[in-house]
């Protein structure tokens, strides 16, 4: 039985050991997949143990997406990119990462809500990890501006910076936020986790046909979510975006791509 487990701090919250049964379960197939608290600063070595001990990959969440693209032997262009890591392949000696949040972010923009960000202005709040995970899928998808805003704008003029090289990104300020109107917001910042702070966009920015786009899901996209819901705004989650990043890093282990991603979303809706 192949080996599996998701790496995290914390991580009793995770949903991946529920999705990647349901996914070993679709093709009759049994695996044994498993939540590590790792500590922090001890990210090689419990690789290492799991590794050493049989384990066939990981997954890997908050905070050692960069402790994975240290660790791995080979990267992915996307992990390259992104200096991320979510998934780790051990195979012939070698580790092996991926970065799959921007496939899986792409996946259920196109397939699941049917929206084409082809020649959209789209604007994200956030300069951190999240958004940079999903950055190079944005930009591929002939969109016509990509706007970066954040509270501390250097963070955004880094980000951008780094991702000029494929395709026109710009970091916005308080001001210069208000220089276009965007047909999609997304929300990769952690304000969700914070009962203190609210969203805060100026309304010349969006109309009636905004979208709005939260990497979290579940009660970390609340706030976002009655932020949109006040301005009469069309509002999804990244749950969906969770179960297709994880579908992918299912198919690059056990080499099956998972077609039951909408019912496992609709199972996990009812845990939330």
């Amino acid at each position: 039985m192949n080996r599996y487990a998701v790496f995290g701090n914390p991580i009793n919250h995770s949903l991946s050991p529920k999705i990647h049964k349901e996914f070993a379960n679709s093709f009759n197939r049994e695996i044994q997949y498993e939540s590590v608290l790792v500590p922090v600063g001890k990210f090689k070595e419990e690789a290492d143990k799991f590794c050493d001990s049989g384990g066939k990959g990981l997954n890997v969440t908050l905070p050692f997406k960069s402790d994975a693209y240290d660790y791995i032997d080979e990267a992915d262009e996307l992990a390259e990119l992104t200096g991320a890591v979510n998934t780790i392949r051990f195979i012939d000696g070698k580790k092996i990462g991926y970065n799959t949040d921007g496939i899986g972010f792409e996946r259920d923009i196109k397939n699941n809500l049917k929206y084409s960000l082809e020649n959209k202005n789209i604007l994200i709040l956030g300069a951190g990890g999240a958004a940079r995970g999903i950055i190079p899928n944005i930009l591929n998808s002939s969109t016509n501006l990509v706007s970066v805003y954040n509270r501390t704008h250097e963070k955004a003029e880094i980000l951008a910076d780094c991702f000029s090289i494929l395709g026109d990104i710009l970091a916005v300020d308080e001001s210069s936020l208000c220089n276009n109107q965007y047909n999609m917001i997304i929300n990769a910042t952690s304000i969700g986790s914070s009962k203190n702070k609210m969203i805060e966009i100026p309304k010349v920015i969006f109309d009636e046909n905004t979208i709005c786009y939260d990497l979290s899901y579940g009660k970390l996209a609340n706030n976002f979510k009655n932020w949109a819901r006040k301005n009469n705004l069309s509002f999804f989650d990244g749950l969906g975006m969770l179960v297709e990043q994880a579908a992918e890093s299912y198919f690059i282990w056990e080499n099956d791509r998972p077609i039951n991603n909408e019912k496992i979303k609709s199972m996990l809706l009812k845990d939330l």
